[in-house]
């Protein structure tokens, strides 16, 4: 992989995404005295540069902090990153019911606050991915039991039929809800079920996770595109957003930030070795390379470049040269370098979660945000040489 880069480049990419990992601990939230501010451990969702207000964290943004905390941990053995990660992690605790009493949903993880009485399972399960990676470089057995109470969650309520659970709600009645429409995306909720087997080499999590596969190989174009439903064309179009909606034509249904999807057909190619799952994986990429970056979403690129990256170190190719082609456009100048703001300086403007701009105005330019931040991170940790990726790699944190 990166057969362009020197050890010069890579010792820049990995002082980059250090400088995400510093974002993390710096916009932490909840450091008052006496600690009684129940965002104590919160990461942001996203910050407004112009005028410093900001949205707090949700369940994924958690996760997601996890996973770049935990490798820079790893790498650099710094107790700011572990200290960090494991306030945050204490914040998926508050959120995560582990009341016993609750058959059905026990080991679910509540979307927003405490207070709030459902939980969405992709977003969830990517908080249950970064306490797996928090485990893999702390061995403390309650990051651990948490996570696989979150997976013995999605185990207990999988159906050969309908897949994954899709949402939970909690009171004054257990509700387990399956995905609606189809979403191909819904799949990464598997993504977890491969980490922990990974670690405790139970086979009882597999066959959730190649249901998963197997459901995102059957929203693939021939031309290796993924489609965002499964039978898109079925429903009316979608609005421009994120994750599709963008383009022209067909290409409107297809997925552009896929929420690192092709984790799950590597870990079904990984487990089985069954060629389906690494050609879709190898066309998926070349469509890619093919046919991006576009401008917009921003977050597309990083997670494509993330993409490309660990399919080319499966399947034996080296996809790099694009990645490192359009990195400076679409990743590194990207990252706030030149601030004074220790909340804006080290992370990475974009995301378009209102599609050009956020709840405060302003383009996505005017915001460092959790999603460019953590894509961005795991690219350059991979470029470094010296890390994955974590929670959002087939490989997690090794």
């Amino acid at each position: 992989m990166a057969t362009r880069l020197t050890p010069k480049d890579r010792a820049r990419f990995l002082r980059r995404a250090l400088k995400a990992a510093n974002w993390y601990v710096n916009t932490q939230l909840g450091d008052y005295r006496p600690n009684w501010n129940a965002d104590r451990g919160r990461f942001l969702y996203y910050y407004f540069m112009p005028d410093g207000r900001h949205v707090p964290g949700i369940n994924w943004t958690q996760g997601r902090a996890l996973f770049v905390l935990s490798e820079a941990y790893r790498l650099t053995g710094k107790l700011k990153y572990r200290a960090a990660a494991e306030l945050g992690a204490a914040y998926i605790a508050a959120l995560q019911v582990m009341d016993p009493r609750f058959k059905k949903t026990a080991g679910a993880i509540k979307e927003t606050t405490p207070q709030v009485n459902w939980g969405g399972v992709l977003d969830g399960a990517q908080a249950a991915s970064g306490l797996l990676m928090l485990e893999k470089v702390t061995r403390d057995p309650r990051h651990l039991r948490r996570g696989q109470a979150f997976c013995d969650y999605l185990l207990r309520n999988f159906s050969p039929r309908k897949g994954l659970p899709w949402l939970a709600s909690f009171e004054p009645a257990e509700k387990i809800e399956y995905n609606p429409k189809g979403y191909c995306m819904a799949q990464c909720a598997a993504i977890p079920l491969w980490h922990l087997y990974c670690r405790t080499g139970e086979r009882r999590y597999l066959p959730p996770l190649l249901w998963a596969a197997d459901f995102i190989l059957a929203c693939q174009r021939d031309d290796g595109a993924i489609y965002y439903l499964k039978d898109p064309h079925a429903f009316p179009k979608p609005r421009m957003n994120h994750h599709e909606g963008r383009g022209k034509g067909d290409d409107i249904h297809v997925l552009r930030n896929d929420d690192a999807i092709m984790v799950v057909a590597l870990a079904a190619y990984q487990e089985t070795r069954k060629r389906k799952y690494l050609d879709a994986a190898v066309r998926y990429a070349d469509w890619i390379v093919n046919n991006g970056p576009l401008d917009r979403p921003l977050c597309a690129f990083p997670v494509q470049a993330n993409n490309v990256l660990d399919i080319g170190r499966v399947a034996g190719k080296d996809y790099s040269a694009w990645v490192l082609d359009n990195l400076k456009d679409h990743l590194l100048d990207l990252q706030v370098l030149k601030s004074s703001d220790p909340k804006a300086h080290g992370g990475f403007r974009g995301e378009d979660e209102e599609n050009e701009g956020g709840i405060f105005g302003g383009t996505s330019f005017d915001y460092v945000t959790n999603r460019m931040t953590c894509y961005s991170a795991g690219a350059l940790f991979r470029l470094s040489g010296k890390g994955t990726g974590a929670g959002f790699s087939v490989f997690g944190l090794r």
